[in-house]
């Protein structure tokens, strides 16, 4: 699973993951998504970022 954020912003569109790893230590194994805050998007300063979450088949053995 993958958590991203795209910033709304039409000029801007910025795309960018949250480290799992770094989410969970700071807000907790039980945050849910829903509850992540309005953000501010890093690259072009609108508060216009929508979280979206992301799922991937993983390679079959032997790729990747």
């Amino acid at each position: 699973m993958e958590i991203v954020a795209l910033c709304e912003q039409e000029g801007c569109r910025h795309l960018f993951s949250f480290d799992l790893d770094q989410l969970i230590e700071g807000a907790g194994a039980d945050y849910t998504v829903a509850d992540i805050p309005p953000m501010t998007c890093p690259t072009c300063g609108a508060g216009l970022l929508a979280i979206r979450l992301s799922f991937a088949e993983p390679p079959p053995e032997g790729e990747g």
